[in-house]
């Protein structure tokens, strides 16, 4: 009598598994939970005492000043503390007691915003003469400069005093659908196990998912893809009403603040003018050939009868695939990002031999990566590693937010810190550019440079062309419940195919469960976050043709740039490096490049 074997699935590491080396150092933010606690309480006591200023801002320059500073030093503390548990929830989404410090903190966030919330009505209530004469007077007369300029700016959409606190205290309840959709999709979804390219059943998460995506394994790519996405099919009426949820948050903000519509609440406070994100997706829509050839490329190469949504990551030329373990995703990066000058490198080696990344994916941690500043000490960078060329570009991409953050927290003063999403893209893909420049540099024959510019092609249609169908997406969503129409499973799923199919082209061949992809898109909850990477990557592949045509003094210029902060409106910003994004000229540079680019694969694999 025989007994048949069968391999366990893979685990997934815990905590206690990793070196310390690779985790972060929280205790950077505050040493315990204990003190943690003890910078609530101190939290609670300035909020009780932001009513000591109501009706006299009017008074005196001094007052006003003494007023805006204590707000500022209120949300300093609010914001390390929602990121202490926030971070520390991360890497353990089953331990309760962050995910109720998280609660706890963004709660007191938003006293913290209903306390103030008389600040901006009494402000517009004063001259507008008369409030830039007060704040000339300040002590720091650029600290809040800009604030002022930009209040007035928006004086139109700023409440009564009564309706503000309202807006102030809806805070958590808006935060509903985007913590209902984070909760599920990171910590209840459970994902079967599949065979791997040995036989090996493995049980999916993200990050092997993404993993098996770039498998030139056909049939692990389609028991993935098919797997994964089963789990959203089965829970899609979920996320169906928790998106349709966010959708109509982002509609009531913009209507109790009076903007035309959501778009435009979105654009305001960088004050991008909508035709910006309109002339994206018509000018790239109308240019579209390019990916629809890419699309027959990569049928030809792969040598199928029919390209699926899961044939659109693999590589086209396995044999020159690799591994890479993370010391060496660390080397080639700093190698990479010699052009940005030696300040620079010195901060990212700081960054890089002091915690401030979270390397390893363990049981419970967060998906994905991101990089999140910190004004008092320092950034935090989260990813899940997992050895692939993938990841190690995500990891220049996300030092290059870290980085961004931590030259504007070191030159501007806290009110001026924080930067446009629309800016922070282009540190991070600037960064991914230079490397894919580096390697191809170190390329030694055809295939090398044909594995490389495939790399680029691909991060090009992941990081522009599906970014834009998504915003497209996101505002085809957003315009039908402004037009009082519902959000059901079945029409975003049929949105979605629809625009698949546009964007790649007739040689693709789209299967029912492709058209859930959208229920899996955190980002939606960011109310029109997705297309700033898309404007950003523009705006960075004219940066980096700069850099490599070697322009005096681009190293200065740039260092100037990430570090402005908040301190001007982005497109302003962005004119430091010579980039104006209010023409259609970078997005189209970025087509012809593209198109180029595949014609000249094309050519290669003749």
């Amino acid at each position: 009598m025989t007994t048949e074997t069968k391999t366990a699935p893979k685990q997934i590491p815990q905590r206690s598994d990793i070196d310390e080396k690779l985790t972060w150092n929280l205790a950077d933010i505050y040493p315990s939970d204990e003190a943690w606690e003890k910078k609530f309480k101190q939290a609670k006591t300035l909020i009780d005492k932001a009513g000591e200023f109501a009706g006299k801002l009017d008074h005196s320059p001094q007052t006003l000043y003494n007023c805006l500073k204590a707000r500022s030093d209120l949300g300093l503390i609010c914001s390390s503390l929602y990121q202490y548990a926030h971070l520390n929830r991360d890497l353990d989404n089953r331990q309760s007691e962050y995910q109720a410090m998280s609660d706890r903190a963004a709660n007191l966030n938003s006293e913290a915003a209903a306390a103030f919330s008389y600040v901006e009505p009494e402000l517009l209530a004063i001259d507008e003469a008369c409030l830039l004469e007060m704040a000339d007077q300040f002590e720091k007369t650029d600290e809040y400069d800009f604030y002022i300029k930009e209040l007035i700016r928006s004086r139109k959409h700023v409440r009564s005093e009564e309706v503000e606190e309202l807006l102030a205290q809806s805070a958590v309840m808006a935060r509903g659908a985007e913590s209902i959709f984070t909760m599920l999709n990171d910590a209840d979804l459970k994902y079967p196990a599949i065979k791997d390219e040995d036989g090996n059943d493995v049980t999916l998460t993200k990050q092997r998912f993404a993993k098996f995506m770039e498998s030139s394994d056909r049939r692990l790519r389609k028991d993935a893809h098919e797997a994964f996405y089963s789990v959203y099919k089965d829970h899609v009426n979920t996320t169906g009403a928790s998106l349709a949820s966010g959708v109509n948050r982002d509609l009531f903000y913009s209507r109790a603040r009076k903007f035309d519509n959501s778009l435009h609440a979105a654009l305001d406070g960088d004050n991008i003018p909508s035709e910006v994100y309109h002339s994206l997706i018509k000018t790239t829509e109308s240019q579209l050939e390019g990916l629809h050839h890419y699309i027959a490329l990569r049928k030809r190469l792969l040598k199928l009868d029919e390209i699926k949504m899961y044939d659109l990551l693999c590589p086209l030329f396995p044999e020159r695939d690799y591994e890479v373990p993370y010391d060496q995703a660390v080397q080639q990066t700093i190698e990479a990002l010699q052009p940005l000058g030696n300040d620079y490198l010195s901060t990212l080696k700081r960054g890089f031999g002091s915690r401030w990344v979270d390397v390893l994916e363990t049981e419970g941690k967060g998906s994905g990566a991101y990089s999140w500043g910190n004004y008092s000490v320092h950034p935090f960078v989260l990813m899940n590693y997992n050895d692939t060329v993938d990841n190690m570009f995500t990891l220049a991409h996300e030092l290059g937010h870290a980085l961004h953050s931590f030259y504007s927290n070191k030159t501007q003063p806290y009110p001026k810190a924080q930067y446009s999403i629309f800016v922070a893209e282009v540190a991070s893909t600037l960064n991914e550019g230079l490397l894919v420049q580096h390697l191809l540099s170190k390329a030694t024959d055809k295939l090398d440079k044909l594995y490389i510019l495939n790399r680029h092609v691909d991060n090009t249609v992941g990081t522009f062309f599906n970014q834009v169908m998504y915003a497209h997406f996101e505002l085809d969503i957003h315009e039908r419940v402004e037009r009082g129409e519902a959000l059901s499973p079945d029409m975003l799923n049929e949105l979605w195919g629809e625009l698949i199919q546009k964007y790649f082209g007739p040689e693709l061949s789209l299967d029912d469960l492709s058209k859930l992809k959208w229920s899996r898109v955190p980002h939606f909850y960011l109310n029109f976050y997705v297309y700033q990477y898309a404007t950003s990557y523009t705006a960075s592949q004219a940066i980096l043709d700069k850099f490599l045509a070697g322009e005096q003094g681009l190293i200065e210029r740039y260092l100037k740039l990430i570090s402005s902060g908040g301190n001007n409106h982005p497109i302003e910003q962005l004119k430091l490096c010579g980039i104006d994004m209010t023409t259609p000229a970078p997005v189209e540079a970025t087509l012809k490049l593209f198109a180029d680019q595949i014609d000249e694969m094309d050519k290669l694999t003749e």
